[in-house]
Protein backbone atom coordinates (compact mmCIF):
# COMPACT_ATOMS: atom_id res chain seq x y z
CA UNK A 1 0.00 0.00 0.00
CA UNK A 2 0.72 3.68 0.06
CA UNK A 3 1.04 3.89 3.67
CA UNK A 4 4.70 3.30 4.50
CA UNK A 5 6.04 5.23 1.78
CA UNK A 6 4.25 8.08 2.51
CA UNK A 7 5.02 8.06 5.85
CA UNK A 8 8.79 8.07 4.65
CA UNK A 9 7.98 11.01 2.79
CA UNK A 10 6.43 12.65 5.74
CA UNK A 11 9.38 11.96 7.67
CA UNK A 12 12.02 13.81 5.49
CA UNK A 13 9.67 17.15 5.22
CA UNK A 14 11.76 19.58 7.02
CA UNK A 15 8.64 21.16 8.23
CA UNK A 16 7.40 17.90 9.92
CA UNK A 17 8.14 17.71 13.19
CA UNK A 18 5.99 14.80 14.61
CA UNK A 19 5.11 12.24 13.02
CA UNK A 20 2.22 10.00 14.85
CA UNK A 21 1.45 5.94 12.82
CA UNK A 22 -1.80 4.54 14.04
CA UNK A 23 -3.11 1.17 12.43
CA UNK A 24 -4.36 -1.73 13.16
CA UNK A 25 -1.40 -3.85 13.20
CA UNK A 26 2.20 -4.15 11.78
CA UNK A 27 2.38 -0.63 12.53
CA UNK A 28 5.24 -0.50 15.58
CA UNK A 29 7.94 -2.00 12.95
CA UNK A 30 7.32 0.75 10.56
CA UNK A 31 7.41 3.46 13.54
CA UNK A 32 10.70 1.99 14.21
CA UNK A 33 12.22 1.66 11.30
CA UNK A 34 11.24 5.31 10.27
CA UNK A 35 12.93 6.56 13.44
CA UNK A 36 16.14 5.45 12.24
CA UNK A 37 16.05 8.19 9.41
CA UNK A 38 17.80 11.01 10.70
CA UNK A 39 15.91 13.95 10.32
CA UNK A 40 14.01 16.10 13.26
CA UNK A 41 11.05 14.82 12.94
CA UNK A 42 9.62 12.70 16.17
CA UNK A 43 8.10 9.19 15.12
CA UNK A 44 5.27 7.33 17.25
CA UNK A 45 3.48 4.36 16.48
CA UNK A 46 0.05 3.37 18.01
CA UNK A 47 -1.39 0.20 17.20
CA UNK A 48 -4.71 -1.34 17.87
CA UNK A 49 -8.30 0.24 17.87
CA UNK A 50 -7.89 1.53 21.71
CA UNK A 51 -4.83 3.81 20.63
CA UNK A 52 -6.71 5.95 17.88
CA UNK A 53 -7.37 8.79 20.34
CA UNK A 54 -3.85 9.07 21.81
CA UNK A 55 -2.42 9.28 17.95
CA UNK A 56 -5.27 11.52 17.16
CA UNK A 57 -4.11 13.91 20.45
CA UNK A 58 -2.78 17.13 19.40
CA UNK A 59 -2.75 16.25 15.22
CA UNK A 60 -2.79 19.53 12.95
CA UNK A 61 -3.32 17.29 9.58
CA UNK A 62 -4.35 13.50 9.81
CA UNK A 63 -3.94 11.78 6.54
CA UNK A 64 -5.92 8.27 6.18
CA UNK A 65 -4.22 6.44 3.20
CA UNK A 66 -6.70 3.81 4.13
CA UNK A 67 -8.77 1.53 1.67
CA UNK A 68 -8.91 -1.34 -1.00
CA UNK A 69 -7.85 -1.25 -4.58
CA UNK A 70 -10.23 -1.59 -7.40
CA UNK A 71 -10.66 -5.24 -8.76
CA UNK A 72 -12.11 -6.24 -11.72
CA UNK A 73 -15.80 -5.73 -12.36
CA UNK A 74 -15.53 -3.44 -9.74
CA UNK A 75 -17.09 0.04 -10.97
CA UNK A 76 -15.64 3.22 -9.43
CA UNK A 77 -19.01 3.67 -7.05
CA UNK A 78 -18.56 0.52 -5.87
CA UNK A 79 -15.06 1.39 -4.77
CA UNK A 80 -15.78 4.52 -3.31
CA UNK A 81 -18.53 3.20 -1.32
CA UNK A 82 -16.09 0.13 0.21
CA UNK A 83 -13.17 2.98 1.10
CA UNK A 84 -15.44 5.54 2.36
CA UNK A 85 -16.97 2.95 5.22
CA UNK A 86 -13.20 2.24 5.75
CA UNK A 87 -12.55 6.03 6.05
CA UNK A 88 -15.89 6.36 8.18
CA UNK A 89 -14.66 4.38 11.10
CA UNK A 90 -11.59 6.58 11.71
CA UNK A 91 -13.29 9.84 11.70
CA UNK A 92 -16.09 8.55 13.81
Amino acid sequence: GIGQPLSLLLKMLPTIKELALYDIQGVEGVGADLSHCNTGCKVSAFQGAEKVGEALDGCELVVIPAGVPRKPGMTRDDLFSINAGIVKVHTD
